[in-house]
């Protein structure tokens, strides 16, 4: 095996070097002079043109296809910003429109207050209401501690949705009339003119027709629809109170029984969004 011999490979590096460096200078000379270069030299400079392309190429590509990524990459974090910013608006606004909601309300429950001054009453927050039973109660923050009983009748948004159905010291929970398992504790009512009223009986909620059900009316007497309906406050012990609203009368029909008429009533009051209630705990002065 022969020996490798570095002197010999130095001697070949240096004529090449000293080749091209010469082939330089002939071409710089001749380009100053516009000649044209000599035959070796144009293919020196073929050559090195040549080889200029091969080792351009793919560090032209490799540059970019990085720009390509960069390029990606910038756009990804803008779409990524772009989203978060999105989805803080969207809690923004959502938080918004549950400050206007809750907003109306209150002055919804203010003016309810205002109206109620003839009544003692105490207002509460729902502090719990369960999906599976949206319908039927539903918690506040008032108890016994706060004076209230079973059978007082609560109000919100307008008008009367249940009564209190259960008192613990601090809290209470309230039966709705919109339960679809009845209303245990019927509540008597009052419609027609105030001078010659009729009576009668609420009985139950129609989640068909989103209407309360009075049955057992007094007379024979034809309710105008939009006529106004209020508790009786017949019937004697907690919970009978008179003049509160109901609903409105929105038609009738004759029962299945066939024994007498079925009234169905409006609500006056939101059934599915409540927020804030006023318990009636009792007239001032009587019932």
């Amino acid at each position: 095996m022969k020996k490798f011999n570095l002197s010999k490979l130095i001697i070949i590096a240096l004529i090449i070097i000293i080749a091209a460096l010469s082939a330089i200078v002939i071409s710089a000379k001749n380009f100053k002079s516009d000649k044209n270069p000599a035959a070796m030299t144009q293919v020196i400079n073929d050559g090195t043109g040549f080889v200029d392309k091969v080792v351009a190429a793919p560090i032209h590509f490799v540059q970019d296809q990085a720009n390509v990524i960069s390029n990606l990459m910038d756009t990804y974090k803008q779409n990524e910003n772009l989203k978060k910013q999105l989805s803080d608006l969207t809690d923004e606004k959502n938080k918004l429109a549950g400050a206007k909601s809750e907003n109306k309300e209150l002055k919804t429950a203010l003016k309810l207050q205002e109206t109620l001054t003839d009544y003692e009453t105490t207002s509460a927050n729902v502090i719990t209401r369960n999906p599976a039973s949206w319908n039927d109660t539903l918690i506040i923050d008032r108890g016994s501690k706060d004076g209230l009983q079973n059978n007082m009748l609560v109000m919100a948004n307008g008008g009367i949705i249940g009564r209190v159905s259960q008192v613990n010291p601090t809290t209470a929970k309230v039966s709705l009339l919109s339960s679809s398992k009845g209303i245990e504790n019927k509540i008597p009512v009052r419609l027609g003119a105030t001078d010659s009223p009729s009576y009668g009986i609420l009985t139950s909620y129609d989640s068909t027709q989103n209407t309360y059900l009075i049955t057992q009316v007094t007379t024979t007497t034809k309710f105008e629809n939009g006529s106004q309906v209020f508790t009786s406050g017949l019937g004697g012990g907690v919970g009978s109170v008179r003049d509160l609203l109901v609903g409105t009368v929105v038609g009738e029909k004759n029962a299945t029984d066939g024994l007498g008429r079925q009234i169905y009533i409006k609500p006056a009051s939101n059934l599915y969004d409540i927020r804030f209630v006023s318990v009636v705990k009792q007239m001032i002065g009587g019932k």
